[in-house]
């Protein structure tokens, strides 16, 4: 009978006793962030080993949460990029539009869990021979939606923009910030995101600065660079970023790394951008 009422009493204790209190890790947290164009094209293209390159590239990706990739057009290429990252999700947009060569050249990775993705290639480009030759890849952007911890998203968009320095090219590049720009109106509404990508938009050029100011406005998005610098780097390769309902972002680092083979030579005619970025859980 004792042992009876003893075991009762610790039950009724243990039903009494407040539930432990969340992880402070689930309240909030860092990513280590990469955004890297890794000028992933034939060895005739490029003038150089690629694959060589891309295969020293691969252990770089490690350190970081999340990786937005260009330029990964190569099948092989693609293989030695991931060779030795092991993040769990890992998804490349691969599909070609008819008459492409190649497909976007981009790839996610990451290591927090993916609830949704998408991939949408764009409907206007300029160039084929000429003009950053657009036309031969199939460009758009992916979007990564992650759940940092329960209840907590971020919606990571990574893209790559059409080059060229022409008026034409500059036209292409406002038509596909607007795509961009209306799934994350629709799509993440109110939603935290983060961009990463080659925008080929340069702030000293007069279109490209207009569609970038315009882009910033209407999206509610921050540069990184400008958020932890007094002057902005003036790169193309850029992070963008903004809060969303239930999670505050905020860039506490942002840094151009320096990545060379043992020669000295770069590997990617595009230095990898990092950032850090600290994340915290908000009330509804």
């Amino acid at each position: 009978m004792l042992r009876t009422s003893l075991l009762f009493l610790g039950a009724t204790l243990l039903f009494l006793a407040p539930a432990p209190a969340e992880p402070q890790a689930r309240r909030g947290g860092t990513l280590e962030v990469l955004s890297y164009n890794v000028h992933g094209l034939p060895g005739f293209v490029t003038g150089d080993d690629t694959l060589g390159r891309l295969r020293q590239i691969s252990p770089r990706l490690e350190a970081f949460d999340v990786v937005g990739l260009q330029e990964d057009f190569l099948d092989e290429g693609h293989s030695l990029l991931l060779a030795q990252a092991d993040h769990p999700f890992r998804r490349r947009f691969a599909s070609k539009l008819p008459q492409r060569v190649y497909g976007s050249g981009l790839t996610t990775l990451a290591r927090s869990k993916v609830l949704v993705t998408r991939e949408v290639h764009f409907t206007t480009f300029h160039g084929v021979v000429g003009a950053g030759a657009d036309g031969l890849a199939s460009k758009g952007f992916q979007i990564t939606r992650l759940e940092l911890t329960t209840g907590v998203e971020l919606d990571i968009y990574n893209s790559h923009l059409d080059a060229g320095g022409g008026p034409a090219d500059s036209r292409a590049r406002a038509s596909q910030v607007a795509q961009i720009t209306s799934a994350i109106q629709t799509f993440s509404a109110g939603r935290a995101v983060l961009f990463l990508g080659d925008t080929n938009l340069k702030a000293r050029k007069v279109g490209d600065a207009a569609t970038l100011a315009r882009w910033l406005e209407v999206t509610g998005l921050r540069c990184a660079c400008l958020t932890t610098r007094e002057t902005c780097c003036g790169r193309i390769d850029r992070v963008l970023l903004r809060s969303g309902v239930g999670l505050r972002l905020e860039a506490t680092a942002w840094k151009v790394l320096d990545y060379h083979d043992p020669k000295g030579q770069a590997l990617s005619d595009h230095a990898p951008i990092q950032v850090q970025l600290r994340w915290r859980r908000e009330a509804f």
